[in-house]
């Protein structure tokens, strides 16, 4: 059975009067209230690297489990491969988590790792021009003008590669 603390006025020098097995919850609680994840968070490329830090992040404490999130499955299983050599790294950064830290999970979730909207990381994001319908009036009027305009160019490939920049430009 566990025996009840206050943590209000709980003197940490008071532990000692108490077995271990009764503190097993209560270190849990104390650890959670002490332990700054934030520092965690900022020495992960330090921990795993930069490339790996670039595609996974420490996500949260749960029990005895640090959970990681990944971009990718592959990712979570290099990783998989190296956790002891990950934990000890994290023990020596983190020495309070020795007693705590057991296990890693991973969780898979690309949305986390991909650049915000409105930022000039990633990929260019694509043009917000409306794409007309072959059947749409206004394409067969700009295929219209396209045509009249190079009407001369006896190449069918380059006329219609020309018609279509064309047509995307308006």
């Amino acid at each position: 059975m566990f025996k009840k603390i206050e943590f209000k006025g709980l003197n940490y020098d008071e532990l000692d009067r108490f077995d271990a097995h009764d503190l097993k919850r209560e270190k849990l609680h104390t650890f959670y209230q002490t332990f700054d994840f934030i520092n965690l968070i900022k020495s992960w490329p330090e921990l795993i690297g930069p490339g790996l830090a670039a595609v996974t992040c420490p996500l949260k404490m749960k029990g005895d489990t640090l959970i990681i999130l990944s971009k990718h499955a592959s990712y979570s299983q290099n990783i998989s491969f190296l956790s002891e050599e990950l934990k000890r790294k994290i023990f020596v950064l983190f020495p309070e988590l020795r007693p705590v830290l057991k296990r890693l999970n991973f969780q898979t979730q690309e949305s986390f790792f991909r650049p915000a909207v409105g930022t000039s990381e990633g990929p260019p994001t694509k043009s917000t021009a409306p794409r007309f319908h072959p059947q749409d009036p206004r394409y067969k009027i700009l295929k219209s003008e396209a045509d009249r305009l190079f009407a001369e160019v006896a190449d069918a490939e380059l006329k219609a590669i020309l018609t279509s920049i064309y047509i995307q430009s308006k």
